[in-house]
């Protein structure tokens, strides 16, 4: 039994049991405050979906993050693990080891979300999780940690396509059996055998008599866990068939202390060394380099796997899909200037976005409009430079007139590829042949 929310979950739904009197100033906060339960849980819809400073910090962090793919023994399951999804870490207390210092172009985010939730509330350390695609999941776990106080404030940012976001209350958060949960600091394996049955679920912790609370997380929305809420509830986000592009940044402070030094070096072996020691740089990557690793944007580019982009890529997408139904070939080849003359408001590269969407009907608009916009424009550049130089070539080229015994030979004729050789074509100026260069 689960209990949806979502940010079309009007006042009215915040009066169901789960739910106290919200004294939130602003309407686009969901508040969840159930004392008996011990569930504290604020979410803010859409509070960065479009920064009132023009700081797009999806593209930022997607061209400024070196993500890692985390491989570690465990001492636990006694097996080799990776990480189910990709992450990075900064900062925590400078005195202990390892620290990664907080990047200058990221200290802005965190100013924003401090002034934001007040001055009560501070973050020093910042886990950031990069999924991928639907395969990409953490597995239920609780953020409670000595190091962070009796009831740490955790807040966590979304950004990029939607995600279900899911809590289960527990008998006992401490220690979870069979890898059913994660105490390694967020990055945990899943066995769900042991709770696909209410008498497994139980004695593995799990409260079967309270509903599990799932919630969609949309592109800016900010979800606050509060209060005692983690020596209570476990949290997770799992795969979905379709997702998109999802970025998470969770902002958690490390309290001064023994046990914080441990902690710490805790958060960076999940997070970021894993095996490696401390001493030598552990493998990371950019986002492109991902990108082009998994085999280019056609993985997921293709129609039929839907991106669940936020309400401000899908107008884009719509503004970019209007688009002239003419497809004469004068209107086709009409260079830049012309473009740009055809309206002051659009601008010669969203001209050239549209043709190149119109062209290319094997690509997904919603998935290519959530893309980085260099990468956009590069694809573009590309697909443009190519239709110049197949003009071109047609003009070069005149060939004469063929008789009518030529053109019944010429149509007769089929060319056979050498005995034992396969041929592969990659249409140019489409995205799988723009990362296959890459």
């Amino acid at each position: 039994m689960e209990e949806k929310f979502d940010e079309d979950d009007g006042p009215s739904r915040q009066t169901t049991k789960v739910m106290k009197k919200c004294c939130c100033p602003t309407p686009n906060i969901t508040c969840i405050d159930d004392y008996q339960k011990g569930l504290h849980v604020d979410i803010h819809r859409g509070l960065f979906a479009c920064s009132k400073k023009n700081t797009n910090w999806y593209e930022q962090l997607l061209n400024n993050v070196r993500w890692h793919r985390v491989k570690y023994k465990s001492s636990r399951f006694q097996k080799d693990c990776t990480t189910p999804c990709y992450t990075a870490f900064y900062g925590g207390r400078p005195e202990y080891s390892p620290y990664i210092p907080i990047p200058e172009w990221f200290q802005p985010l965190i100013d924003e979300v401090n002034s934001h939730l007040g001055d009560h509330v501070q973050f020093n350390a910042f886990l950031l999780r990069l999924y991928f695609d639907g395969n990409d999941e953490i597995a239920w776990h609780t953020d409670g940690r000595t190091f962070l106080g009796e009831e740490p404030t955790i807040a966590s940012l979304s950004l990029g396509c939607k995600a279900t976001f899911e809590m289960r209350r527990m008998t006992n958060v401490w220690p979870c059996v069979n890898g059913n949960s994660s105490n390694n600091g967020g990055g945990g394996a899943t066995n769900a055998s042991t709770t696909n049955t209410k008498g497994g679920a139980a004695a593995a912790g799990v409260d079967t008599t309270t509903p599990i609370q799932s919630f969609t997380l949309h592109d800016g929305d900010l979800l606050v866990m509060r209060g005692n809420t983690q020596k209570y509830w476990h949290h997770r986000v799992p795969k979905e068939k379709g997702r998109g592009v999802r970025l998470n940044i969770n902002f958690r402070y490390v309290l001064p202390g023994q046990d914080a030094d441990r902690g710490q070096q805790t958060y960076y072996k999940y997070m970021v060394f894993g095996d490696v020691p401390i001493d030598q740089e552990p493998p990371s990557w950019t986002y492109d380099e991902i990108v082009s690793k998994k085999g280019g944007m056609m993985n997921f580019v293709q129609k039929g796997i839907k991106c669940h982009s936020s309400k401000k890529e899908d107008r884009s997408v719509q503004q970019g899909g209007q688009l002239s139904t003419q497809k004469s070939e004068e209107s086709m080849n009409n260079d830049s200037a012309t473009a740009a003359s055809m309206s002051s408001a659009i601008t010669v590269v969203e001209y050239d976005t549209r043709k190149y969407l119109t062209s290319e009907q094997s690509v997904d608009k919603n998935v290519f409009m959530s893309l980085p916009q260099d990468i956009r424009e590069e694809l573009v550049t590309q697909w443009k430079t190519q239709q110049n130089r197949q003009q071109s070539s047609a003009k070069a080229i005149s060939p004469l007139p063929l008789s009518s015994n030529s053109k019944r030979k010429e149509t007769s004729q089929i060319v056979a590829p050498p005995f034992g050789k396969k041929t592969k074509t990659i249409k140019k100026g489409t995205i799988a042949s723009f990362f296959a260069k890459r």
